[in-house]
């Protein structure tokens, strides 16, 4: 048991001290608030599945529908209404105040949004592994490589869309639309990672360098260090 924990939480750790030295206006209340927000967007997650019925017919429709609707939408929609309310608690604990930011942006800079997202992903994936991971150790390792990083991306582009609805009263329309694609090429890039699984174990390769793919591309987003880019 305490070696399926620590393996499941090796992304926690990792991320938990590349914050602390290449990001240290991320502090560790906050940190310890995004894992909240991933393990209650976990049991939301879980609720909202089960308010949907299950596919049972074995038709190519009802495997879209599990796959993008049961699966992907309902843990991605989870994930935004937790973090929509995080959002809307954080401004009477954080606010930000580096020269550089306009008025709108000291609340909370892209960067640090995106790694909430990141936190909360890696958070719910530990949560998942460990349940998996009462079944098989190994199984533990290989959903801690692939999986992880998969939920991270995905939660990354949730916490973005989250933060734009939150700051809808006072955002342009096209900010709302960004809001929406975010939110939606992150179902879809959980679809097709679960799509992938689902394919012969040749193609195994395929679902991880989507997960890494993603990850990198959320990366690579909050290096901006600007929301900017977003207007």
């Amino acid at each position: 048991m305490v070696l399926v924990v620590g393996i499941s939480a090796l992304p926690v750790i990792v991320l938990f001290f590349y914050l602390k030295k290449r990001v240290p206006q991320f502090g560790n209340w906050l940190f310890i608030a995004a894992l909240a927000a991933g393990s209650l967007s976990m049991l939301l997650a879980s609720l909202l599945q089960i308010t949907l019925p299950a596919a049972n017919a074995g038709t190519f429709l009802a495997l879209i529908y599990t796959v993008f609707i049961r699966n992907a939408m309902t843990e991605e929609l989870g994930r935004l209404l937790v973090l929509i309310l995080l959002f809307w608690i954080l401004p009477v604990f954080y606010q930000f105040d580096e020269h550089e930011m306009s008025e709108e942006q000291r609340l909370l800079p892209l960067y640090i949004v995106v790694f909430i997202g990141i936190t909360a992903g890696f958070s719910f994936a530990m949560l998942e592994t460990i349940s998996y991971g009462m079944l098989n150790l190994q199984l533990v390792i290989v959903r801690t490589l692939t999986s992880a990083p998969l939920h991270a991306a995905c939660a990354a582009r949730v916490s973005v869309a989250a933060w734009l609805i939150f700051k809808g009263g006072e955002a342009q329309r096209g900010k709302m639309v960004k809001a929406v694609f975010y939110g939606i090429s992150a179902v879809l890039i959980h679809g097709i990672y679960n799509l992938l699984l689902l394919f012969p174990s040749s193609f195994a390769v395929l679902p991880v360098i989507l997960a890494y793919i993603a990850l990198a591309s959320a990366l690579t987003l909050a290096k901006t260090k600007d929301i900017r880019p977003l207007d």
